[in-house]
């Protein structure tokens, strides 16, 4: 494995480029370019999303992230050994983090293998379609999906998500008639019935394997014919969750109309594949201690997981308590065992026959 000195300054590059989500596509641009300089074969595809592959091998790695941001600059400063800026947690940091760690092997660990860089856009917007456009195109052998996880941590599991729009609409009529009910009321239904399942069904079971609703928006309106009521929910979603079912119940209710915006299945894996052994041996020879997250969030490893069934698991430095704050940063010793972790679990990783 080579030497390179201490720096973070590819990072720092990335993290100047502001891309928040649905405006990445200057940053996507030009991270090709800059990986073409350094050596990768790169592009920018049909919806933005900046692929690069160094090596020709058959075993083929993939290194998926996000190359978008949530909105809202954070001024980007080096300040006591930590780099402030949108991005550097969430999940430029990743990005940066793969980019270095293949580039640190020498030919020996190359030697068989193909690094298949993903960098996808809009993973911060409910459909995700970056993930969706790589997944019909590609067939790893292995996924390392880029989040936050802490340099000496794997995350080995994500939340599914169901989210959607419910709507009612009737006829208007006076409030005082004989069995009026408000718009309104028929959505409150549909959501106490909702509410109510995912009580029941959380009795006992720990927080990863629970469905966890919220109410994200309501508005109610009315013309001189009609009234309405729409409303947003959100479902976080365990393993062996329904997601139909959950969408079946908001629908329950006569007159209501539901729109499914999403139906991501949670993902897991149990730790012990060829993928998770070569993390956790790599942060044994830096004298660390693996750690092993589930996450309640999605990413986009929930998006490619039935399509591509390989091993996959999602790692990255930096602290994920961070993730959407004013003061997203990451440290730059931090920064630097993440490089060297995945560079070594990259040379770990088997040729596949």
């Amino acid at each position: 494995m080579r030497a390179r000195e201490k720096t973070i300054e590819f990072l720092k590059w990335m993290v100047e480029q502001y891309s928040p989500s649905h405006h990445e596509q200057a940053f996507s641009r030009a991270l090709a370019e800059r990986l073409e300089q350094r050596g990768w074969r790169a592009h920018t595809d049909e919806v933005g999303n900046t692929i690069a592959s160094m090596g020709d091998g058959d075993t083929c790695i993939a290194l998926l992230g996000h190359i978008d941001t949530v909105p809202g600059e954070v001024p980007v400063r080096l300040e006591d050994g930590r780099l402030f800026g949108r991005g550097t947690v969430d999940a430029k940091g990743a990005i940066g983090a793969f980019i270095e760690a293949v580039e640190l092997l020498d030919a020996s660990e190359r030697a068989g293998k193909k690094f298949l860089l993903l960098g996808c856009v809009e993973e911060e917007v409910a459909i995700t379609r970056g993930a969706f456009h790589v997944r019909e195109r590609y067939r790893p052998d292995f996924v390392i999906n880029g989040e936050p996880s802490g340099a000496h941590a794997l995350t080995i599991g994500y939340k599914g998500l169901v989210r959607a729009e419910l709507e009612y609409r009737a006829s208007r009529r006076h409030t005082a008639s004989r069995d009026y009910r408000a718009a309104a009321e028929h959505l409150v239904e549909s959501w106490n019935a909702l509410r109510a399942h995912c009580d029941e069904w959380n009795r006992e079971r720990p927080l990863f394997e629970q469905n966890l609703p919220s109410l994200t928006s309501f508005q109610t309106g009315s013309t001189d014919t009609e009234e309405w009521a729409r409303a947003s929910v959100n479902v976080r979603t365990g393993p062996s969750t329904d997601g139909e079912r959950l969408l079946s119940l908001l629908g329950s209710g006569p007159g209501v109309s539901v729109k499914a915006l999403s139906n991501k299945g949670a993902v897991s894996t149990d730790g012990n594949d060829e993928l998770s052994r070569a993390f956790k041996k790599a942060i044994r020879e830096r004298g660390a201690k693996p750690t092993l997250r589930l996450k309640t969030g999605t990413s986009d490893w929930n998006t490619v997981a039935a399509a591509w069934q390989v091993p996959t698991l999602a790692y990255g430095p930096g602290d994920s308590s961070l993730d959407h704050t004013p003061h997203e940063h990451i440290g730059l010793e931090e920064y630097e065992e993440g490089v060297a972790v995945l560079s070594r679990v990259l040379a770990l990783l088997p040729i596949r026959p």
